[in-house]
Parts: structure tokens; sequence; C-alpha cells
């Protein structure tokens, strides 16, 4: 019963254990017509609002880069299997 009991507690405690984690693995927007792609890759237990943060950060650091004024997240997409992933496609104007 204290073996069922500690892996119901292990079980429970695991996502707060495990934190929480965002990245792109080296990979960049792919580009169609002002309309750029990118995959943010996450762990099991981040979620959709911190996928948005990243790519949020992301953008306005491209914003910088290729002399854009603004852009918009046009869509997301999230897959959970094989890999825990969301690829968002945004839309950035001059």
């Amino acid at each position: 019963m204290k073996k069922i009991l500690l892996l119901g507690i292990l079980l429970t405690l695991l996502p707060f254990i495990q934190g929480c984690m965002t990245a792109t693995y080296g990979k960049s927007f792919e580009q169609a017509q002002d309309q750029y792609t990118l995959t943010i890759y996450t762990s099991a237990f981040t979620s959709q609002k911190e996928a948005t943060e990243r790519v949020n950060e992301e953008s306005k650091k491209f914003m910088t880069e290729k002399n854009y004024k603004s852009y918009n997240i046009v869509s997301t997409k999230s897959q959970s299997f094989p890999v825990s992933k969301v690829t968002f496609v945004v839309q950035f104007t001059r």
C-alpha cells in the first residue's frame, strides 16, 4: 500500500518537477511572401501560452533583423506525438 501511495504522489508531482521548456533547435522562420513558419519544440508539460511567448520573442528579434514593422500570428498547429511541438504561421508587414 505504501508503494502505491508513493507512486501516486510521484506521478502527481511529476509535471511540477520536470518544469517547462521550449526550443527551436537552430531552426528559423521559413518564408512564403512575408508569411513565415516557425516550429517551437516543447516539453510534454509546456502550455500553448509558453510556446506563444517564445514565438513572440523570436518574432521581435526577426522583425529588427529584416526591417519589418509589425507581425501577426496567422495560425497555430499543435502536435504532441511523437514530438511535442507547436507550429506557428506568422505574417510580417513592412
